[in-house]
């Protein structure tokens, strides 16, 4: 049976992680995508980016291109900047395909997944955009 994922119940998925390296350690992360029809993955990509940035990654299924356009920044009004913002947005040829929103704790993971997955929770039919961090930028 395939159940349905709705991107609701995918910002619940959004969760934080903490490391004694403290927050201005965490300030790349890497920017995963990941398209799935009839459970095979027809693209998939990882890029950086990091914060107060915008990243960029083009793929192509071998008929039309994808375009992901991202930026992440901290959350306006936050005094103690504990959040970041990652805007993204995906294009499947000249069709805007998925523009989630996501705030995420600094140093945080996040993810999203709409589509359709099977009993198994294997992604049989969708997008998943995943933000993880990953260790800081050496001097």
């Amino acid at each position: 049976m395939i159940k349905p994922v709705t991107l609701a119940a995918a910002l619940i998925a959004a969760s934080a992680i903490t490391g004694s390296a403290g927050a201005q350690s965490q300030d790349r992360y890497a920017l995963d995508l990941s398209v799935v029809r009839d459970g095979i993955v027809i693209v998939a990509g990882r890029t950086l980016i990091v914060e107060d940035r915008q990243a960029e990654m083009s793929l192509s299924d071998g008929d039309l291109p994808y375009q992901l356009n991202a930026d992440l920044n901290p959350v306006q009004g936050d005094g103690d900047a504990a959040m970041l913002s990652l805007n993204v947005a995906l294009y499947h040829g000249n069709d805007q395909t998925l523009s989630p929103n996501l705030v995420v704790r600094r140093g945080g993971a996040a993810r999203v997944e709409v589509g359709e997955k099977n009993d198994a929770g294997d992604m049989v039919n969708g997008t998943t955009i995943a933000l993880t961090p990953i260790a800081p930028a050496l001097p």
